[in-house]
């Protein structure tokens, strides 16, 4: 019978490493209890990890689909919410402009002229709206400010109907300064003369979120409030009758401003619509995708916990016989 014996260095080295190699078991395994996830990803999927890496990457895209969702609602939202203010002025305006039925006189027509007025602040003021430090309605250039202050316009529609004095010259005067390309888109409008980029917001789906300024529901807008706001300039001294006249006009201007700006509304609202239903649709295959990672990379935690029980008692085991080997001596072999 061939006996093999070993030295005491061999036996200390291989106790030693066996001892350590249990030691790296325990905190592999413990990790993976603790974690969820294997740490043998290769070997689990069979070597194979292009299935694995396809699901990495669609879910990597729907988190970025998921930040542009984000950032293309909030723009249209507060988009809605700017047109909404000004559409609701322009409501107000128009009812108190019609329920006028006495006599024109001076006095009613300066007060709606200062009302007017305030709402024309209040539209440039709302058309130079930011969120997050973008600009909402100066198209593709969004740190531009994308109207010049109220005194701008006024200042340059005085001069422009200066030489008239009765309301349907003046009214014309200021809509063909309006229309003109050396007007208005010159003289107020600062933006970009293009509309911002699509929107990529889902695998398939894109959305443009941009509107201008200077689009014609918003001129169509600006203009009847500016005129209704002429009434009241000191400069054009103007008659009764004339003051009267233009607010009517204005009252009718502005009956197809709220058209126009309703139907903004509605565009914008529809965009709202696609966003929110895309965002639906990235959410269900984000969790979907999340279920079949998370079942390609997680541990089993009743053979991990096995194991790991089966590595603590063994690692026990070394240590105990690690112990009496180490009280061998010869002295107590030979008594």
């Amino acid at each position: 019978m061939i006996m093999n014996s070993y030295g005491d260095m061999a036996q200390h080295l291989f106790l030693r490493n066996r001892s350590v190699g249990l030691k790296n078991d325990i905190s592999t395994l413990t990790q993976e209890l603790s974690s969820g996830k294997t740490s043998q990803l290769t070997q689990k999927l069979g070597g194979d990890l292009t299935y694995l890496s396809d699901v990495e990457r669609n879910l990597d895209r729907l988190k970025s689909f998921q930040v542009a969702n984000t950032e293309a609602a909030l723009f249209a939202s507060s988009m809605q919410n700017n047109i909404e203010l000004i559409s609701d002025n322009v409501v107000k305006l128009t009812g108190d402009i019609f329920s006028v039925t006495t006599s024109p006189n001076d006095e009613t027509s300066q007060q709606l002229s200062k009302q007017a007025e305030v709402y024309l602040t209040e539209a440039i003021r709302s058309l130079n709206g930011e969120v997050a430090g973008r600009s909402l309605f100066s198209g593709k250039d969004t740190e531009a400010q994308p109207l010049a202050d109220i005194n701008t316009l006024m200042s340059a529609l005085v001069t422009e109907v200066t030489p008239f004095t009765t309301a349907p010259d003046i009214v014309q005067a200021v809509k063909d300064w309006f229309a003109d390309p050396l007007g208005f888109d010159t003289v107020m409008y600062q933006g970009a003369p293009d509309l911002m980029d699509p929107v990529r917001i889902g695998p398939t789906e894109e959305v443009t979120v941009s509107l201008k300024a200077n689009d014609d529901a918003f001129k169509q807008t600006l203009q009847s409030l500016a005129i209704a706001t002429l009434v009241n300039d000191p400069g054009l001294s103007l008659t009764s009758d004339v003051k009267f006249e233009m607010l009517r006009s204005t009252g009718v201007e502005l009956r197809e401003s709220q058209v126009q700006l309703i139907q903004m509304q509605s565009d914008l609202g529809f965009v709202e619509g696609r966003i929110e239903e895309t965002a639906t649709r990235n959410g269900a295959a984000q969790t979907s995708l999340s279920l079949v990672f998370n079942e390609l990379v997680q541990a089993d935690p009743y053979e991990t916990s096995t194991r790991l029980d089966e590595a603590q008692f063994q690692l026990e085991s070394l240590f105990t016989v690690t112990a009496r080997t180490s009280q061998l001596s010869l002295m107590r072999f030979l008594s």
